[in-house]
């Protein structure tokens, strides 16, 4: 399902009840699923149960202040690339300035201009659903569009899914750095394409769900062949791209700690949703 306006979830972090709930019914008639909480511990809570698609917080709180909620998103692998805007009663400059320096997508201060709040909202849905749709390291589709090619296949039949998760990608990128750990990614993208796409036929589907996450469709006869040749042709690929340097002896594939795991979709009885939240489970 693509992300627009007419499914788009807004999270309202707000204490200001009457601002919450004028916010609640303007951004309802536009077509988006709002939500509204007024503690900051509540805010984070409804985050991680459901990601929003955008949050509009304030700062003074009763409990949290808005910037120590942003830095809680922004330091968990599951909430950090929801897009945030300030909406705050406090001006100053060095307040703007901090709330900016978090990497949040804008800061606007109260009494606003419902208008361009709505402008604002859409702006940052439309330049993120542009982002979400391709790995920015690997160029390989991402969670939205494999969503939605998930989606096509229930509607065909039965399928298979593969996941490869680098468990330890988070290890590898502090042991070696940032651009070994995306150079790492790219490599990984070239040889999943070298490997199964040498031919026009029968080519499987292959996606990225975030950065340490490589997924497969294939049709639901190639399953096992598709996780043989994992293991028979992409492991040595990745293992002679890597190969052990002196005084090392540790294969890539366990500093990386790959993980493989197939499922066979059955059209009939599994739905998206299961599939998606099953998928959340073996990623986090």
């Amino acid at each position: 399902m693509v992300v627009t306006q007419s499914n788009a979830s807004i999270l309202i972090i707000d204490d200001d009840q009457e601002i919450g709930e004028m916010l609640n019914s303007y951004f309802e008639v536009q077509g988006y699923q709002v939500s509204t909480i007024n503690w900051g511990q509540d805010g984070l809570d409804a985050c991680l149960e459901k990601i929003p698609d955008i949050v509009l917080l304030d700062i003074r709180l009763p409990d949290l202040d808005g910037y120590e909620i942003v830095k809680r998103l922004k330091n968990n692998r599951r909430t950090q690339s929801i897009p945030i805007i300030f909406l705050t009663e406090k001006r100053q400059r060095e307040d703007r300035l901090r709330g900016l320096s978090m990497q949040v997508e804008d800061y606007i201060t109260k009494p606003f201009d419902i208008q361009e709040l709505r402008l604002r909202v859409r702006n940052v849905l439309m330049r993120y659903r542009r982002s979400s749709l391709t790995n920015a390291i690997s160029a390989l589709p991402e969670k939205q569009l494999l969503i939605e090619t998930i989606e096509e296949h229930l509607q065909m039949g039965d399928f298979g899914l593969i996941l490869i998760n680098l468990q330890k990608l988070d290890h590898y990128r502090d042991q070696f750095g940032f651009v070994a750990a995306n150079e790492l990614q790219r490599n990984m993208s070239l040889l999943l394409k070298e490997t199964f796409f040498v031919s026009a036929e029968q080519q499987p589907f292959l996606a990225q769900w975030g950065n340490a996450n490589f997924i497969l469709i294939t049709q639901a006869d190639q399953i096992d062949q598709t996780e043989k040749t994992i293991y028979q042709s992409l492991f040595p690929k990745l293992e002679k791209a890597y190969s052990a340097g002196e005084g090392q002896t540790t294969r890539i594939d366990q500093q990386l700690g790959i993980r493989v795991y197939k499922k066979l979709i059955n059209s009939q009885t599994e739905s998206l949703q299961k599939i998606i939240i099953d998928l959340e489970r073996l990623i986090h």
